[in-house]
Formats: structure tokens, sequence, C-alpha cells
């Protein structure tokens, strides 16, 4: 199985991610999207993203897995921004580090497609994409909290990534 991936936020932790997922064999291609155009043009142009979505909503229509990697805050709002574009097997994980404060106010209830909190224990002292690192998440626990039960297959596709990313995966 192979995946379109939509990552939300080019800041550190979505260029550290998009650097990974960009050699993964599993991945079809990789959009991005960041409120800042600089930031887009300069992971376009270092290959850590294939393209560009002028948008949230854009960047997750035709995804297959979408990664939210924006501050906590705003995490919500782009769960509603994009929750009616998402395609019936799409899986969508935050890397924020709040979890309950995120599930208590996702708008409306991530019912039908997966929705993870996906917190991997990484980071650096400088933040944006011009200091992103391949490899930042190697050997580092990385916790997955399910909003709601998971599916067949499911868990072993959450696997897969991490394994591509290197982590320590604790559900």
């Amino acid at each position: 199985m192979t995946y379109s991936i939509a990552i939300i936020g080019l800041g550190l932790i979505g260029s550290s991610l998009a650097c990974d997922l960009s050699q993964w064999s599993k991945k079809i291609f990789i959009t991005g999207y960041d409120i800042d155009e600089e930031t887009k043009q300069w992971c376009l142009q270092k290959g850590m993203v294939d393209r560009i979505a002028e948008s949230p909503q854009l960047a997750a229509k035709g995804s297959d897995l979408i990664f939210i990697a924006t501050p906590v805050r705003v995490i919500p709002k782009i769960y509603s921004d994009i929750h009616s574009y998402l395609l019936p097997q799409a899986m969508v994980f935050d890397l924020g580090s709040t979890r309950q404060w995120v599930f208590d106010h996702l708008i409306p209830a991530p019912n039908k497609n997966l929705y993870c909190g996906f917190h991997p224990m990484g980071g650096g002292v400088e933040g944006g994409a011009r200091f992103a690192q391949q490899k930042l998440f190697k050997g580092r626990p990385l916790l997955v909290t399910p909003y709601r039960s998971f599916k067949d297959g499911e868990k072993n596709i959450i696997e897969e990534i991490t394994n591509c990313l290197e982590s320590r995966v604790f559900f």
C-alpha cells in the first residue's frame, strides 16, 4: 500500500517529519502547507515536499495521511476546516503535546476517520523549517493516542510510519 501525505505546518517538527517521510518507500507524494509563503517555497525547493497547497483544506483533499504540525491552540480549527475534505480512509495525526484539550475542542467529533494525537518526543533549540533535521525522531519515544478505538489495520499503518521515522511507538 502507498500513501499520499499532507503536512499542515512546516516548522521544525513538520519539516523534519517531511524530511523522513520524503524517503519513505510507501509515499506517493507529500503536499505541504504553511501560513508563511517563504517557508512553503523553501520546503519545496529543498525537496521536503513534492507540492504546495494554498490552504489546509487543499492539502488534506485527496490525502490518505494528514499530519497537523501547528501550535496546539490552532489544531482544532485546522481539523474543523479540513474534516469535510477527508477521504473515507484518511487518517489525521496531530503532533501537538496536549491531548485532552485538543480532543475536547474537535468539532465535529472525529468518529468516522481515525484521529490520533501523534506526539514525537523530539525538537530543537531553534524553530522553523530552516532547522529541520532528518532523523530528528530517531530512537525517540512517539506517543500515539487515538480519539476512538483502532479499526483493523490502522495500528499497523501507524507502526509503518514510526518505523520510517525510526521512533519507538507507544500506544
